[in-house]
């Protein structure tokens, strides 16, 4: 059976009524649904800018999550070592067993006491305690070490940090490169594509030689054979981006930078506020607590313990016992040990030493290589755009004559490939400026551009910026 009904736009159609999707769902529907889907589609769709990707790593990152485990075990061993101060008690239970017939049975007996005077065989029950007097300065030093191996473990999460910003970072400008040169490649075949049309109308008509489709042919494969290497590249970005994210995969959209990147005004006498440096000094410090420590093992050391004991014997009846002692120790010797646990301290703590200043050589390097690139950047930059425009200009002329009949269609080719390889080049030159700046604030221990102006922004309007969930 054949009806006809009426759709929602209003045209009439003819359809069998069971399968008729316009019978059967009202236009008031329709329009309900694809308003609950719209901001579906646009939260999938939406994309990401670097200040968003950054903030998504900084939360999520496995590797900055292993960082902040490591400190909590710091806290933990602060804690264990400054327990030391307030000494121990503990509960106990003991079974005694003696084998002295001068304790059993006793030489001569009293009229009215029997011959069990003491029982082989005894139970007890109490507490011990022990409190040490630090007179030597060891749990002192140890708790400094532990404090300064606590600080340092604070900045190596710092470090950790910085460096998966900064790697997120690297890949995000990446991927805006990539996509640069995708839009510039996809131009090349669009127009590779319009000319080997045209070519082949103009081989039909007699005005040219095969030839020419041929080499118009060959060169747009070879430019969709880039464009597919680019692509397969931009993959394995993606799926490194990811990772430092801690999601399975980002498919999301990127946003290219806007503007040029202005030079850090950092100084280079501002390094040891990097964090792998403060992790160097603050190791450096727990290094000389250390030493200390390890030389106090050598010096006397003094405890008091303390006991209450109840023991029973064989009938039931027992006694309180309870006993104060004061320990002095005083180490004669030990084989060595104790003045090689303190060469041991100190050859570390030089190491550590050594280790700080080729750290802080190296970070001075890096600094001024960084500001040397990121200007060299910038000149690349300037060229970059410069030669843009000489192309286009260049593809302009060629257009026309190739219009007026005077140029060659591979020759137009030619200067539009030359176009396109501009534009890529603009397009890298930019994104390698951006890549130069972050690595200047790398170098000076700071978080990149795009992290530093998202927490610049106002409240209400950063949080415009946030991921959808």
């Amino acid at each position: 059976m054949v009806r006809v009904t009426l759709c929602p736009d209003g045209m009439h159609v003819k359809n069998k009524d069971k399968f008729s999707f316009c019978r059967r769902v009202p236009a008031a529907a329709i329009v309900f649904l694809a308003g609950l889907l719209l901001p579906v589609f646009s939260t999938v769709l939406q994309a990401k800018d670097l200040g968003d990707i950054l903030s998504l790593v900084e939360k999520n990152t496995p590797a900055l999550q292993a960082a902040h485990a490591r400190t909590k075990a710091r806290q933990s061993a602060l804690k264990r070592e400054k327990s030391r101060y307030f000494g121990e008690i503990d509960a106990l239970a003991k079974s005694s067993t003696y084998d002295d017939g001068r304790l059993i049975n006793p030489m001569t007996f009293p009229v009215n006491m029997r011959a069990e005077l003491f029982d082989d065989k005894q139970i007890g029950y109490g507490v011990t305690g022990r409190l040490p007097l630090d007179i030597n300065g060891r749990i002192t030093a140890r708790v400094k070490a532990a404090d300064k191996e606590l600080a340092a473990a604070l900045a190596g999460e710092g470090n950790v940090r910085l460096q998966v910003l900064h790697s997120a970072a690297d890949l995000y400008h990446s991927l805006e490169g990539i996509k640069g040169l995708e839009e510039a490649l996809g131009k090349q075949i669009e127009a590779l594509t319009a000319h080997v049309r045209v070519a082949g109308a103009a081989i039909r008509a007699g005005r040219a030689a095969p030839v020419e489709k041929l080499r118009l042919v060959a060169d747009l494969e070879t430019v969709k054979g880039k464009l597919a290497a680019i692509k397969g590249n931009e993959q394995g970005v993606r799926a490194r981006l990811a990772a430092l994210m801690g999601v399975p995969s980002f498919a999301d959209p990127v946003v290219a930078s806007v503007g040029k990147p202005s030079l850090c005004t950092g100084r280079i006498e501002e390094i040891d506020k990097r964090p792998d440096i403060q992790v160097i000094r603050s190791k450096g410090a727990a290094a000389d607590a250390r030493v200390r420590a390890a030389f106090a093992d050598r010096l006397p050391s003094l405890n008091l313990d303390a006991s209450w004991l109840q023991n029973q014997g064989f009938n039931g009846e027992g006694d309180d016992t309870w006993a104060l002692f004061a320990t002095i120790t005083l180490p004669l010797w030990d084989g060595g040990g104790r003045r090689a646990a303190v060469e041991e301290a100190r050859s570390g703590r030089l190491a550590l030493r050594n280790d700080l200043a080729a750290l802080r050589n190296e970070a001075r390097a890096e600094v001024l290589g960084a500001r040397a690139d990121w200007q060299a950047a910038r000149i690349g930059y300037q060229a970059a755009t410069a030669s843009v425009r000489a192309a286009r200009e260049t593809a302009r002329i060629q257009a026309d004559r190739f219009s007026e009949g005077r140029l060659s269609a591979a020759d137009l080719v030619d200067a539009e490939a030359a176009l396109a390889s501009a534009r890529s080049n603009k397009v890298l030159a930019l994104t390698g400026w951006w890549q130069a700046g972050d690595h200047l604030r790398r170098a000076l221990g700071m978080e990149p551009a795009a992290y530093q102006r998202k927490e610049s922004l106002p409240q209400e309007e950063a949080a415009t910026h946030l991921p959808q969930q």
